[in-house]
């Protein structure tokens, strides 16, 4: 190995302190820069940061905290502020919920509603973490909070429309025991027990009007010409059905229809025509509708409209109603897209939905 001057050694040695100093100015700085990152991963994000000191008693909270609960975005806020914030439902829940995780050293993670000062309630997730001293006191917590309304609306909507559809279900129940029990039952027990209408009417007849109701009580429950015949046949045979029980008068056109579609598109295109017509028959009025039924290489196209006397769907509570609630669900759970127009937009009632259309062969 060479022997190195006493220049190069001295230069050797300048070299690593300056290497040296370098690094330790980047280590004093870095405390600096996490920072920095931190503060900009918050500004990019939804979430609202808060610091409590148990010992001085003092609140933290950033702008975004602030905002989620409608307090002033400058100056100082206290626990005080944040729980007057607070609706008054939850309220009770919260202060209880914040003592007992702190001092028992739980981490803290609770959801509840703010009461804005414009009257708007948002849903808020609150976590933090507890730092403690080795006698187990708290020091103090750090935390975050997300407005988590969309997510929460959405989830009550789905319990609701979960709770409504079971209360339609049992009263659809109802109605067909009450219809068999009532109606065909009855005509029945006429049959078997008074002569006399055999005498005075065609046996035949009267079993094949029994039978058509049953058939007919049999399609709204399942339909099994969609398993036999197809998707367009089904909705051709229920538009007919329709005109001729209640003297509307029923077109039906489609186009570019392929002779097979999926089986869980086809149900709920199928039930969404049924429901629509459905409400046509129970609240429009309408003398004439038309449903068209189209398809593209990527979707199939549906769209039922009727000339009834149609509503206003920020004013009227038929359009969150049971039927509208369970066509926009069919279509969510194929992929599709539902859309109503009423009121103003259009004279009577316009329904639009598109589902997706896989692995379908077109129809030539």
């Amino acid at each position: 190995m060479p022997q190195r001057t006493a220049g190069e050694l001295i230069g050797l040695r300048n070299g690593a302190a300056k290497t040296a100093h370098r690094a330790k100015r980047s280590l004093k700085n870095a405390p600096r820069t996490f920072q920095e990152w931190l503060r900009l991963a918050a500004e990019g994000s939804e979430l609202g940061l808060w610091h409590w000191n148990e010992q001085t008693q003092v609140l933290f909270c950033d702008r975004k905290m602030r905002e989620m609960f409608g307090v002033k975005l400058k100056g100082k806020v206290t626990v005080d502020t944040f729980y007057k914030a607070l609706h008054p439902d939850d309220l009770t829940n919260v202060q209880n919920t914040w003592r007992y995780q702190l001092e028992n050293g739980l981490p803290y993670d609770i959801e509840y509603r703010c009461l804005r000062p414009d009257g708007s309630i948002r849903w808020i997730n609150a976590r933090g973490r507890g730092y403690y001293r080795k006698s187990s006191k708290p020091l103090y917590v750090i935390g975050v909070a997300f407005d988590v309304t969309e997510r929460k609306q959405a989830q009550l909507e789905r319990e609701a429309l979960g709770g409504r559809l079971i209360n339609a279900q049992e009263q659809e129940r109802s109605r067909i025991a009450q219809e068999l029990h009532d109606d065909i039952g009855q005509r029945l027990a006429l049959v078997l027990c008074d002569p006399q209408v055999i005498r005075d009417s065609d046996l035949t007849t009267v079993l094949q009007e029994i039978a058509d109701d049953l058939s007919s009580l049999s399609h709204r429950l399942h339909s099994s010409l969609l398993v036999n015949v197809g998707l367009v046949p089904s909705i051709h045979s229920i538009c007919a059905e329709v005109g001729r029980q209640d003297g509307i008068q029923v077109e039906f056109s489609h186009r570019n229809i392929p002779r097979t579609v999926p089986h869980e598109a086809a149900l709920n295109i199928f039930r969404i025509v049924q429901e629509g017509l459905h409400n046509v028959r129970k609240h429009s009025r309408a003398s004439k509708v038309e449903v068209q039924l189209t398809a593209d290489s990527d979707s199939i196209h549906l769209t039922v409209f009727d000339d009834g006397v149609g509503f206003h769907p920020a004013e009227n509570p038929a359009s969150n109603g049971i039927g509208i609630q369970s066509m926009r669900e069919r279509a969510r759970m194929v992929g599709g897209i539902f859309h109503i127009q009423s009121g103003l937009s259009v004279k009577g009632t316009m329904i639009v939905v598109t589902v997706p259309l896989q692995r379908a062969i077109a129809d030539i």
